[in-house]
């Protein structure tokens, strides 16, 4: 068993480092130079701090405190189009993320995305969807693919029949051998685990809407054959993404569908070996990774999953709270 209540802890400590000032303002990163701190991705770093505060349980839940922090990611919203919006990032993945942090805290944006009313129509959904490099890039493409969904659920901008129409396009167009995203699209020259991390963004919204994957066990079996086959990250090397990816998509594949669950287990418990070794062996006060709200955001949610699915295994103060069983999007 792994006691991991002070790791729990520096990472509260580190976000507490983050914050800017008391209305919710936070910098993704605490730059070498103090005075540049403000400087990182305020946008983003304020919405992380959200969703690692949930996660271990330590949002604000002080009325007045929770309105400024709700406040402070409502004036990052377009209020013309509707979305939230970073240079660099697509509008689905930013106006998710943002909307998501609001979730967290019991809110929503002030307006719904008007600009995404155009993909309620079905034509303009596929066309949206087959915009992105399903062949060359999946992992980067599900920001849009999953992150459609959210943006239009999360903003108030749903309706069932357009739900149906979205998951009637990810049943056609999963995989029937694989159970990756999407079928003849596969290309045996990019890494498999760009295809597995896309098919994550797929599997928790699946997961969200309580709907069944229609080839599960076939995605599953390609899970497994990519971590047994050395085409998974080596988690005890590096942290980031790939650690909520896989650690998600596995378990929750398992737990749905009762399938090779000792087998999933000894992964696992593999992986959160290494894994936790590795960030315990980090200067949680020095170490650039984990000061980066990003990558931290990261790791709470992988220490989030394992301790769900290696019952006894990992001990915090408080079990940490999943933030995609609240919102359906990270």
């Amino acid at each position: 068993m792994y006691d991991l209540t002070d790791f729990i802890k520096s990472v509260y400590e580190i976000v507490e480092k983050h914050r800017v000032d008391d209305n919710g303002i936070y910098s993704e990163k605490v730059c070498q130079n103090e005075e540049d701190r403000t400087l990182g991705m305020i946008m983003y770093g304020s919405a992380e701090a959200v969703n690692i505060l949930y996660t271990i349980r330590r949002i604000p839940t002080d009325e007045n405190v929770r309105k400024k922090y709700i406040k402070t990611l409502q004036q990052f919203q377009n209020a013309d189009s509707g979305l939230f919006e970073k240079p660099g990032n697509y509008t689905t993945h930013t106006t998710a993320f943002m909307s998501g942090a609001l979730n967290l805290l019991g809110a929503k944006p002030m307006y719904r995305a008007f600009e995404f009313d155009k993909y309620k129509e079905e034509e303009e959904l596929k066309r949206l969807m087959n915009t992105i490099d399903w062949e060359g890039n999946p992992w980067l493409g599900a920001h849009i693919g999953a992150g459609i969904y959210s943006s239009i659920l999360l903003t108030g901008n749903y309706n069932p029949e357009w739900e149906e129409l979205y998951f009637k396009w990810l049943d056609e167009n999963q995989d029937e051998k694989t159970g990756l995203w999407k079928k003849g699209s596969i290309n045996s020259d990019v890494p498999m685990f760009s295809y597995i991390a896309a098919a994550f963004h797929y599997v928790f919204i699946y997961e969200y809407t309580r709907r069944k994957i229609p080839y599960q066990e076939k995605l599953l079996n390609t899970c497994i054959r990519a971590y047994n086959e050395g085409n998974c990250p080596d988690f005890s090397t590096a942290i980031g993404w790939h650690d909520i990816d896989y650690t998600y998509i596995l378990y929750r594949l398992a737990r749905r569908t009762g399938y090779r669950g000792d087998e999933v287990g000894a992964i696992l418990k593999k992986i959160a070996d290494d894994f936790i070794k590795l960030i315990l062996g980090m200067d949680p006060y020095k170490s650039e990774e984990l000061n980066n709200l990003n990558k931290l955001l990261a790791v709470v949610s992988a220490l989030a999953i394992l301790q769900e699915a290696l019952p006894g295994e990992i001990k915090t103060e408080s079990p940490l709270r999943l933030v995609l069983d609240k919102t359906p999007f990270i």
